[in-house]
């Protein structure tokens, strides 16, 4: 969805929700003024007094509800009555408008979670994030970088994470991810993806069995503190994916524990592979990248010239020179000899 027709609809979201507030209170006064002009008309009558048309009468009982009279105090007792009722009527009528649309706009919290609705009720095919701790973080940073649409939820509304992430204009539900309700609330029926990134194990595997049986269709990555648990589950149930954080960031600890200008690193089947910065040698020639990558156990990811300035992606066609800092991907065992062929 453009962002031009999210803001419309946000917007026409917002003006149906003021209106369902305002709804009863409209709807008391507008009984209050057919049913007070009835019973004026019907004493006027009874009395012979002067008869204004129904509308007239209905405007005049009008501009009495909202403090602003246009006709002479009547003579009989029940005009008089509801004479003395409209202003009464209307301060109550006022009072209640106020009220209820006031607590969305000048509480905190109240307009929040209106926020927070209507926002999740725009989005569709978006990905929804459980738990907002220091992994649940990062991978909303992640997707956000990527261009899609979040939504979260957390438990614990003191983190500092639950600020940053709604500051980014991500839409954060506080309660439980393992609630029916909070799911559906989310739009799990409509999300393309359902991530649980909370710390406990169990009630990851909880939320990811409900997001299933709700979206048999959506794609569920799942956080297990235990690697051996985490393969198992994940195959027994079918779920798309699960991972252990500490299985994933091992590898990456180890080898830039040993090696310098390591960027990250993964394991492929049994092979830990590497992205890392390697300097081409002062004495080596001009070289396409396409016979280098023949040569020389790797993938060359990014280039750039001089010791300063932006990578910038390559083709096997592109020259590499002598000075010219690469970005590789290749075998961690095999980083030694490429650092030794390309640096000399």
């Amino acid at each position: 969805m453009s962002k031009r027709l999210r803001s419309v609809r946000v917007r026409a979201a917002a003006a149906a929700y003021v209106l369902r507030r305002m709804g009863p209170p409209l709807l008391y006064a507008i009984g209050y003024l057919l049913t007070a002009t009835l019973v004026l008309r019907w004493d006027l009558h009874r009395h012979g007094e002067r008869l204004p048309d129904f509308v007239e009468t209905v405007w005049s009982l009008w501009t009495l509800l909202v403090f602003e009279p246009t006709e002479p105090f009547p003579h009989t007792p029940i005009a008089r009555a509801v004479f003395w009722l409209t202003p009464l009527a209307g301060l109550f009528l006022l009072a209640q408008g106020v009220f209820k649309i006031g607590a969305s706009l000048f509480d905190l919290a109240t307009r929040r979670e209106v926020w927070t609705a209507i926002m999740t009720d725009q989005m569709r095919g978006h990905v929804v994030v459980c738990g907002v701790g220091h992994v649940g973080y990062r991978v909303i940073e992640e997707l956000l970088g990527l261009g899609e649409d979040v939504v979260a939820i957390e438990q614990q509304v003191n983190d500092s994470f639950v600020e940053q992430v709604r500051n980014r204009g991500v839409p954060v539900h506080v309660g439980d991810a393992r609630n029916d309700e909070l799911l559906e609330k989310v739009g799990v029926g409509r999300a393309k993806a359902v991530v649980c990134a909370t710390s406990n194990d169990l009630a990851n595997l909880e939320i990811a069995l409900d997001a299933k049986r709700m979206n048999p269709e959506v794609r569920v990555v799942m956080r297990m503190f235990d690697q051996r648990l985490a393969a198992k589950v994940g195959g027994a149930l079918e779920l798309d994916q699960s991972f252990s954080t500490s299985a994933l960031a091992a590898p990456i600890i180890a080898i830039q524990a040993t090696c310098q200008g390591v960027r990250s690193a993964y394991r492929l089947d049994d092979v830990v592979r590497v992205t890392a910065e390697v300097r081409v040698g002062a004495s080596k020639p001009e070289t396409k990248i396409s016979d280098l990558e023949e040569r020389i156990p790797c993938r060359v990811v990014s280039r750039r010239r001089g010791a300063e300035g932006p990578f910038s992606s390559v083709r096997p066609s592109d020259v590499v020179r002598a000075g010219d800092l690469l970005v590789v991907d290749t075998a961690a065992v095999d980083l030694p000899a490429v650092r030794f062929q390309l640096g000399g």
